[in-house]
């Protein structure tokens, strides 16, 4: 097995996750090169613990960039405005990329990406780390063997819970536009982004064309005091006449295992985040499938060296990506604006000396607007708003929220 060398740009926050992973594989697929971050006293300890290894530390990427030219694939794992520029310095420098989610949060920055791993021949790899559990995995070759038969629609839900300081982690969570470039941090572009970007590659891997929206029509909501949305449902029409739902929510009384739903022709399949599907023929056959535990993170970088080094098929190559950026872009362009949830349907309590923020029944209301495969405001929700479609034909250029920048 051939051992690839890795430069790390971000090591604190989510970055923690790539290092972690990283170290797993360290000798066996991975020899960890170089790392950045931009503050040593705030990581001084793994910095240090790194150094003593023979791990070269920067504040500057550029430098890591210019003083590595060896490095197999660097990571990219920091603020999300902060993607789009570095991925393209990266490939334009001969890097290719394993780069977090999301990978760009407009669809004038994803398209600037593609141009450049276009120009430049590099590989870039987008780490929505759940299209690499064998469950999905699996469901996709199932519907790529047509085995579920044409595809009809595709709704998923997510449900979580956050308390109040998962929004001051950072100086844009929970932002729009933070420094004049756009975040657009919430459910859809962040915690349960791998949801959406899975039922469209769902919706791509039945038909070629068939995951790209045409049409979207969103509401976008939040309860918590912020910027973003922390609460959405969304109808996404695509090339393809397949219809996708979203339902998300921070919100959540409790804490879910995020699923999709399948309707097709021959069968209706349920997949869970949790790495398990099952699936009920119309014959009257049943099928379930459980991937057991998985440490997904670590599947990516798997993936990405054996992609390098062997040729295998890359789980989230950058230009699937394009879809969630464009439904993305669609959703808000629809919505217009983020919905307040009046107080009185807000429920603020303390548990364990953290603050969580509740809306009343939304558990039940993403439960009959999934059923029914409606909006919020079309089942009669009181605080629902009612918003317009957009349509994406000839879409090239986000722009909303300029005034914020």
């Amino acid at each position: 097995m051939s051992i690839a060398k890795v430069g790390l740009i971000g090591i604190s926050g989510f970055g923690s996750i790539h290092l972690r992973s990283i170290e797993q594989l360290q000798g066996k697929m991975i020899d960890l090169k170089a790392i950045v971050a931009t503050s040593y006293e705030k990581n001084k300890e793994v910095i240090d613990r790194l150094t003593l290894q023979g791990v070269k530390y920067y504040q500057d990427y550029r430098l890591m960039l210019e003083n590595h030219k060896e490095l197999d694939f660097v990571a990219i794992s920091t603020p999300i405005h902060l993607h789009t520029p570095m991925a393209i310095e990266a490939m334009e420098k001969g890097f290719n990329v394993l780069l977090e989610k999301p990978p760009a949060v407009t669809i004038q920055d994803i398209d600037a990406i593609i141009e450049t791993k276009r120009k430049t021949n590099k590989v870039c790899s987008v780490n929505f780390q759940n299209t690499s559990g064998k469950a999905f995995r699996k469901l996709l070759e199932y519907i790529k063997e047509g085995r579920l038969g044409r595809i009809k629609s595709i709704v998923g839900i997510g449900r979580w819970k956050r308390d109040e300081s998962y929004y001051q982690r950072n100086a844009w969570a929970g932002k729009l536009v933070v420094d004049g470039n756009y975040v657009l941090d919430g459910t859809i572009n962040n915690p349960l982004a791998h949801l959406l970007n899975n039922e469209l590659i769902i919706a791509e891997t039945a038909q070629p064309g068939g995951g790209v929206p045409k049409k979207v029509q969103a509401e976008l909501y939040h309860g918590h005091k912020i910027e973003g949305e922390d609460t959405a449902c969304v109808r996404i029409i695509t090339h393809g006449g397949t219809e996708v739902y979203f339902y998300s929510t921070l919100c959540n009384r409790e804490e879910e295992s995020p699923f999709i739903i399948i309707e097709a022709e021959k069968a209706k399949a349920n997949w869970w985040f949790s790495n398990r599907f099952k699936i009920e023929y119309c014959d009257g056959s049943v099928e379930e499938f459980d991937g057991g535990k998985e440490d997904l993170f670590v599947n990516m970088y798997v993936n990405m060296v054996e992609h390098l080094f062997e040729g295998k098929q890359l789980y989230c190559p950058l230009e699937i990506t394009r879809n969630f950026v464009l439904a993305s872009n669609g959703a808000f362009e629809s919505s217009k604006r983020i919905f307040d949830i009046p107080d009185e349907y807000i429920e603020i309590e303390n548990e364990n000396g953290k603050v969580y923020t509740y809306i009343k029944g939304i558990k039940e209301i993403i439960d009959k607007a999934a059923f029914h495969k409606r909006l919020y405001s079309e089942i009669g929700i009181k605080w629902a708003q009612k918003t317009s479609v957009f349509d994406l034909g000839n879409y090239n250029y986000f722009s909303l929220y300029k005034e914020s920048m």
